[in-house]
């Protein structure tokens, strides 16, 4: 399936663009040489616009998609991407975290990507994390545009509270009858640790294959996650990747892909 982001429906221009790149291009969630089977269970665990949900669809067209975005405005993107594309998939507009219930999100209508529980943003750093990629881009050249740079960021990075619904990962399991997630991908903004915590041991060896973001960032309440969460999927039989991060600069933020090997 050739999917032309320009053509899907999200929130912006240069989010659409980027999320493309990161998961068609890259393949940041499905390394080379890895694949799905056929009919394959995928949870979508931060799901944004859709395009995951997309690539697993043009991947693996049998496939059923379980897919999650708690802020409304992009649970709507989400709707109209995968049913224009015909993409086999059971929508939730909420989050998964260790607790079902109801909690504020922090929505950046700027960068819908960064939008996280209000607990777990971190707004100036996440402003500050994009302005070093845009400057450390070789073809950019900034002079006075520096302060345009950092209005434009403000403006992008507005905080817009709105409330949202959770879900524990295992009570979705059990209510639909999932009898197995051959991957679980999960980018959430630093609440991984809380989407993992919401897997109950009798649902742990449905899932088969993981591809994480995980946020070990200095200086910060996630400081040390990165070597805590490898050794908790190593103890429960995952095979974990050498962590990677991407990034034009320093993040904090590293991509894991982890497999059953029992």
């Amino acid at each position: 399936m050739d999917i032309d982001p320009s053509r899907l429906d999200g929130i912006n221009a240069h989010e659409t663009a980027y999320l493309y790149e990161e998961i068609f291009v890259r393949r940041s969630y499905l390394p080379d040489g890895v694949t799905l089977p056929d009919d394959a269970v995928v949870f979508d665990v931060g799901a944004n616009i859709g395009m995951y949900s997309l690539f697993v669809h043009a991947v693996c067209p049998t496939a059923t998609v379980y897919a999650f975005e708690p802020v409304p405005v992009v649970f709507e993107k989400l709707r109209r991407n995968t049913r224009a594309h015909g993409v086999t998939a059971k929508l939730f507009s909420c989050a998964l975290s260790d607790t079902a219930g109801e909690v504020e999100f922090t929505y950046y209508p700027g960068y819908s990507t960064m939008s996280a529980t209000a607990s777990h943003a971190a707004t100036e750093t996440d402003r500050d994390f994009i302005k070093r990629q845009v400057l450390a881009e070789p073809r950019r050249e900034f002079g006075d545009e520096l302060d345009v740079l950092d209005e434009m960021l403000e403006y992008q990075f507005r905080e817009v509270p709105v409330r949202c619904a959770t879900r524990r990962l295992s009570d979705v399991i059990a209510d639909h009858g999932v009898r197995r997630v051959d991957m679980l991908k999960v980018d959430v903004q630093r609440a991984e640790a809380d989407v993992l915590r919401g897997i109950d041991e009798e649902h742990w060896p449905l899932i088969r294959r993981i591809a994480l973001e995980v946020h070990d960032e200095p200086g910060t309440a996630t400081e040390g996650r990165l070597p805590l969460l490898i050794g908790e999927l190593a103890a429960r039989g995952f095979a974990v990747g050498d962590p990677r991060d991407d990034g034009l600069v320093a993040s904090g933020r590293y991509s894991l892909f982890a497999v059953r090997t029992d």
